[in-house]
């Protein structure tokens, strides 16, 4: 099925489809160190890159929703939403290096995460990250997601598996963090068991 993109916002935060005057945007921030050290953005991303990813995206796809985090007319980042069948899918997003700090991606989140439940009326919503990407993770903390466990092997990053954190949120589960950021960026340090 193809979902659509829907207006969503928040205040001074808007959702919206994707257009080609992001690209220079876009483009940017895909050759971003902090956005190549975290995601597996290509290392050789060209302009024409970004721009065939914009002409996908831009568009209702198959099982997956983007939308541009618009900030009074500018593109601050990308969100999305991945359908994975059984009511539930996965959150994935990045930040224009230029809005990070402000907490913008977190109330993307909560308006992602509402849109799924409440529109797409599914389940869960599962977030997953390289180890160690703290700051993806206090974005999500921040709407309620709990403390994620640490999977070996868990994505493919450039051809290689690694290590990587997840974490899900269920519809009736609280939108808000259940522990201090103090605490739950102290227990990210701490390894959890895992079989491999």
């Amino acid at each position: 099925m193809a979902f659509e993109i829907p207006l969503l916002s928040d205040d001074t935060l808007l959702l919206r489809p994707h257009v080609s005057a992001d690209l220079d945007a876009v483009y940017a921030r895909c050759v971003d160190p902090l956005s190549v050290q975290w995601t597996t953005i290509p290392l050789d991303y060209t302009p024409e890159m970004a721009q065939q990813y914009l002409e996908a995206i831009c568009v209702p796809q198959e099982n997956a929703v983007s939308w541009a985090l618009d900030v009074g007319g500018s593109y601050a980042g990308t969100i999305d939403l991945r359908f994975e069948g059984a009511a539930s899918g996965s959150l994935g997003f990045v930040t224009s290096p230029e809005y990070r700090g402000r907490g913008l991606m977190s109330r993307a989140v909560r308006l992602a995460v509402g849109h799924a439940f409440e529109d797409l009326d599914w389940e869960v919503v599962t977030w997953k990250a390289h180890a160690g990407n703290t700051g993806s993770y206090k974005t999500v903390w921040r709407c309620g997601f709990p403390q994620p466990v640490a999977v070996p092997y868990l994505l493919n990053h450039r051809g290689k598996m690694v290590e990587g954190w997840i974490s899900s949120l269920a519809r009736n589960d609280p939108r808000s963090p259940s522990v201090s950021w103090a605490k739950a960026e102290a227990e990210l340090t701490v390894r959890r068991p895992s079989a491999v």
